[in-house]
């Protein structure tokens, strides 16, 4: 028996490429899905075949698997998480004959901007603003201590890596001389590269985001624009709150420099205004899709549904306006965060303002969908049983 080759492939299924999935088999394509054991998206009734496996290696090697050099009209590759975009890159040169990839994972600068220290030297060459930064391996983050500019975060360069050090963190937060001394021996000496960076003072309500798709020739085909009212974990965590509005000068910005760095493909990118400079820092750019992207879909702009359509040789969703008000929530998380603001209030940052929403205009989904509820239930079993695991690996230490 034969198996039919899907036209994409949604790689990690979280709740964002449960988004990918969406607005791909919305649009009409047949969707594979591949993710990590218990992800909610593996739920979704918009696949048409999924694939469990416990490692981004696996996984990749799965797609490999399903879609066979020259078996025709290649599936468009959607890659959804930081560990799945490193086990693709390495891999490039497999799966380029087998899946059609953006053009930023097989010429290098996917790989140049995930690395934070090689990406803000590409933004210090193009004259992007970023938070001032300092780096150094661990054993040489001492000879910084003086020069650091307070508050600060203390992060590996290339998180992704390190992940299994972070204990959940996004990094270490240091707020004078004296919590840098006390906080360098408790490092990994493994993190590798560590980012000094300066925290940018002010409520997270400040940071803005936007997202968009250049296509082959580098130009920008979809835009979207949208301010990240709450995050989790507080202050440097994932959005857990955000609404779209029009915010030009974030949009100006991140397509002056992708466009200079000849970036092809879907993008992300995060900025936050210093409250007394006024200057927009850029904090990251993600080449792949966020987990906010639902937001964007419901406020008009199909980013996946556009990289889809360009890569099959069909023709483009119009660029439209976005609506603006759209409003994205994910719900326990949100609920999360507020609790530590509310617990927390010495915190580095102050609490989220969100005296400047916009009139609530629609809802995104996250988990949650009306055409697809399944994987809202996914989602909660996989928490049980994380859960359960922590409670069983505290009984354990307690016996």
């Amino acid at each position: 028996m034969t198996t039919r080759i899907p036209d994409v492939i949604v790689l990690g299924l979280s709740p964002t490429g449960l988004y990918a999935v969406r607005e791909a088999a919305r649009a009409g394509y047949s969707v594979l899905g591949v993710g990590a054991p218990g992800a909610p998206g593996l739920w979704s009734r918009f696949l048409s075949a999924r694939v469990s496996a416990p490692t981004p290696a696996a996984r990749v090697e799965a797609i490999l698997e399903r879609a066979p050099a020259g078996g025709g009209t290649r599936p468009v590759l959607i890659v959804t998480s930081d560990q799945d975009l490193e086990a693709v890159v390495a891999r490039a040169d497999d799966l380029t004959g087998r899946v059609q990839l953006q053009g930023s994972y097989t010429d290098g600068l996917a790989h140049r901007i995930m690395d934070k220290d090689s990406f803000y030297r590409l933004c210090e060459a193009h004259g992007v603003v970023y938070p001032f930064l300092l780096s150094a391996d661990v054993a040489g983050a001492a000879a910084y201590r003086d020069r650091i500019v307070y508050p600060a975060m203390i992060k590996p360069a290339r998180i992704q890596d390190a992940k299994h050090l972070m204990a959940g963190r996004k990094g270490w937060i240091v707020r004078s001389p004296a919590e840098f001394d006390a906080t360098l021996p408790s490092l990994p000496p493994e993190a590798g590269t560590l980012l000094m960076q300066e925290i940018v003072p002010g409520p997270e309500s400040a940071i803005t985001l936007w997202c968009g798709y250049l296509d082959g020739a580098g130009q920008v085909r979809q835009r979207f624009t949208a301010r990240k009212l709450r995050q989790y974990p507080a202050g440097f965590g994932s959005a857990s709150l955000v609404q779209s509005e029009p915010c030009p000068e974030t949009a100006e910005i991140a397509e002056r420099l992708l466009t200079a760095l000849g970036y092809r493909g879907i993008a992300a990118a995060e900025f936050k205004r210093h409250p007394e400079t006024g200057a927009l820092k850029i904090i990251e750019v993600n080449p792949r899709p966020s987990l906010w992207f639902s937001v964007s879909t419901r406020a008009g702009v199909p980013l996946v549904e556009t990289a889809i359509a360009e890569a099959h040789g069909v023709p483009l969703p119009p660029a439209a306006a976005q609506k603006d008000g759209v409003l994205w929530r994910y719900t326990a998380k949100d609920l999360a965060a507020r609790l530590f603001y509310a617990r927390n209030r010495d915190f580095v940052l102050p609490v989220p303002d969100l005296s400047g929403m916009l009139p609530v205009t629609r809802h995104a989904d996250v988990t949650g969908a009306r055409d697809d509820p399944a994987p809202v239930f996914g989602e909660l079993v996989a928490f049980a049983g994380k859960l359960a695991g922590r409670l069983g690996a505290g009984g354990k230490g307690r016996a």
